[in-house]
């Protein structure tokens, strides 16, 4: 538990002031433990960084993937929109994780660089791999034109990525949800465009 709340209180400072701006004394005060507590959960301030980065990308990644779950019958149309609106639904109930993870990718500290893109990859892999099993699915039951997979899943996750910023630059929900339904109209049209080839 006092593990959770470490990470948990890690991701809020180090989105509001980065690696450098954050001491472990600040991170071990918000959890109401001492410094050296910090250490029977984590090797020392790097390796906190980094299990909180993984922990947040997996989080997320796990989020969307119960969509794969939960919308079995659902067709390919539905389940695309049920990413973004799940994304959307994350980034509500999510925002510190999300802010801290966005700075990370942003700016990170350049000797951890490393270990944050090779967790990123993960994370987008396992991403890239179910909107392209949704995309073949709806090749196969004729909802989208045979056509190469990769540009599909590329514009989508580009989608993915640009609602992601739209997400922190807008207060209202009404204009975020405008764009949301908007973008994937003209993502979705985009698709049934596409000659066979």
């Amino acid at each position: 538990m006092t593990r959770n709340k470490l990470r948990e209180a890690a991701m809020v400072l180090f989105g509001e002031k980065g690696y450098d701006g954050t001491a472990l004394s600040e991170i071990a005060k918000a959890v109401g433990v001492k410094t050296p507590a910090i250490y029977a959960f984590y090797k020392n301030k790097e390796d906190l960084f980094l299990t909180a980065f993984k922990e947040a990308m997996h989080d997320y990644n796990s989020f969307i993937q119960q969509l794969s779950e939960e919308g079995e019958t659902s067709g390919v149309r539905e389940k695309l929109h049920g990413v973004l609106r799940r994304q959307y639904k994350y980034y509500i109930s999510s925002r510190e994780s999300n802010i801290f993870v966005l700075r990370t990718l942003l700016f990170p500290p350049t000797f951890l660089k490393q270990g944050i893109e090779e967790a990123f990859f993960e994370s987008d892999q396992l991403l890239s791999k179910t909107i392209e099993d949704f995309m073949l699915h709806g090749m196969e039951e004729g909802s989208i034109p045979d056509q190469p997979i990769k540009p599909l899943v590329d514009a989508f996750l580009n989608l993915m990525d640009g609602l992601s910023m739209q997400f922190f630059y807008y207060n209202s929900n009404e204009v975020f949800e405008r764009k949301l339904e908007s973008t994937f109209d003209l993502f979705w049209r985009g698709t049934q465009s596409v000659a066979s080839t």
